[in-house]
């Protein structure tokens, strides 16, 4: 896959013919899925390359940063996610002022001459300034640029439209299972291991400290949950706690992962942590004997839980 990151490196590529799909795809989520399918489908009936045109950063953080909402994903994994959708080009610009200002009309040339000659949009995207571009531009303005038009409707999931706000308001709520129906794939945050209090270890179940990678990511509801966690390639079964430890004073809010059946030393390593299921909230205990049986409970729920899921073929160690 061809990766551009900024503009001046797009109008200097030399580009085969595209059909491209637009978008933020902040989530990648089902319904950018679906966008990308259509175009990907077209692409490949017409012997065009699929392009895909987002962003590495959300508009508002460049407009307006106070408003900009969590983020879904990181740019390591949005990348990850469109090899694996079978993107020929992918077009991960930061959000600009420049493009901000940018017309529809301006937009949409500078597309053509990149090799565009298809564009599939989902019917709630806008693009160019004051998003005057959309779907109802597009449908009444291809042929005078040449493009052929591929909208796709809003896609719903048990009568609630896919969207990332609503992702978004799942994760709050720590509903992690809906997250997931609606992007795909289990919700995920990437962290580094850093040293923690130790406290973990001293009642019985050690814990991966993450320090995550990059900032104003969507973080679940407190509570406990269970997951798994990617280390070396392999994924291991996990309870993970999100929270500030009430039992304890004075925390910051933190993610920690106690992995199941793993020994060996975590310090430094990068790992993946998807939630797959919220067990409880969190709770502050009188005594650190009753965190303890708490926490034995927990694993016992977790453990069962991800028993289900491996017998079901949901996931599989690699």
């Amino acid at each position: 896959m061809k990766l551009i990151t900024s503009l001046d490196e797009l109008h200097k590529a030399h580009l085969l013919p595209s059909a491209a799909a637009l978008g933020t795809f902040d989530g990648v989520h089902l319904g950018h899925q679906e966008v990308i399918g259509t175009t990907r489908t077209y692409a490949r009936q017409h012997n065009l390359q699929l392009m895909v045109f987002t962003f590495s950063t959300h508009p508002l953080a460049s407009l307006k940063p106070e408003l900009e909402p969590p983020r879904l994903l990181d740019n390591a994994t949005k990348v990850k996610l469109m090899v694996e959708l079978g993107v020929d080009i992918l077009v991960n610009i930061p959000f600009t002022r420049e493009l901000a200002a940018m017309s529809a009309d301006a937009f949409l040339e500078m597309l053509v001459r990149c090799g565009v000659r298809a564009v599939g949009i989902g019917d709630n995207f806008s693009f160019g300034a004051g998003g005057k571009g959309n779907v109802r531009l597009l449908k009444t303005e291809h042929t005078r640029f040449g493009l052929t038009i591929l909208s796709r409707p809003l896609l719903k999931k048990d009568g609630l439209v896919v969207s990332s706000t609503n992702i978004r308001k799942a994760i709050a709520a720590g509903r992690v299972e809906l997250a997931a129906a609606m992007l795909g794939r289990p919700y995920e945050i990437r962290g580094q291991v850093v040293p923690g209090d130790q406290r973990g270890r001293l009642l019985g179940f050690p814990t991966a400290n993450l320090r995550l990678l990059g900032q104003h990511f969507a973080i679940p509801a407190f509570g406990v949950y269970a997951g798994r966690v990617l280390v070396d390639a392999a994924w291991y079964g996990a309870m993970v706690n999100v929270g500030d430890n009430p039992t304890f004073a004075n925390q910051e809010t933190r993610l920690e992962a106690h992995l199941f059946h793993y020994h060996d030393n975590l310090y430094g390593k990068e790992l993946r942590v998807q939630l797959l299921m919220r067990l409880r909230g969190e709770q502050k205990f009188s005594s650190l004997e009753k965190l303890q049986e708490q926490l034995k409970e927990d694993a016992r729920m977790a453990q069962g839980l991800l028993l289900a899921q491996e017998g079901e073929g949901t996931w599989e160690k690699k």
